[in-house]
């Protein structure tokens, strides 16, 4: 029973608790989902040298698995890597919308990003659960939609 009881306590956790300031990029520019996980990639491997290539490749195995677009204009592209010691969360505000394969058939302009280390059994689960659950309430998509600077986004991040 506490054991359950921690995973809910911890499914009810705020995207700050995981997304850092530095870790939210407004403005991106990319015309493509191939160039989305490259993007994605050369984020993670400036904190990450010793994972160059790796993550680009990982993405898009995932990716033919079946789309990682979520519905509403958001995708999720996440990973395991192995050799990564921590967990790690970007959130993209692209530009312009792109073809995302989306089952909804909306473009994308709207992505956060989650690679794990290989041995992590649940905590990509936990956070892709508070990115739903955040995303699930009401004006959320719409609100990061109008918001200018990661500062901004950081703080509704930690409100909603």
């Amino acid at each position: 029973m506490e054991i359950l009881d921690g995973l809910i306590q911890r499914s009810k956790m705020k995207l700050h608790e995981f997304i850092s300031l530095n870790s939210i990029f407004v403005g991106v520019n990319v015309d493509s989902k191939k160039n989305v996980f490259k993007t994605v990639a050369n984020f993670f491997e400036k904190k990450n040298p010793e994972l160059s290539g790796k993550i680009t490749e990982k993405l898009n195995e995932r990716e033919k698995l079946g789309t990682t677009a979520v519905g509403n204009g958001v995708a999720i592209p996440h990973t395991k890597i192995e050799g990564l010691k921590k967990t790690q969360v970007l959130f993209i505000k692209l530009n312009t919308k792109i073809d995302f394969s989306a089952s909804d058939e909306k473009f994308v302009d709207i992505i956060f990003s989650i690679i794990t280390p290989e041995t992590s059994q649940s905590e990509h689960l936990l956070i892709l659960s508070a990115i739903s659950n955040f995303l699930k309430k009401k004006g959320c998509i719409e609100k990061l939609r109008k918001l200018d600077s990661a500062e901004e986004i950081y703080k509704l991040f930690g409100l909603a």
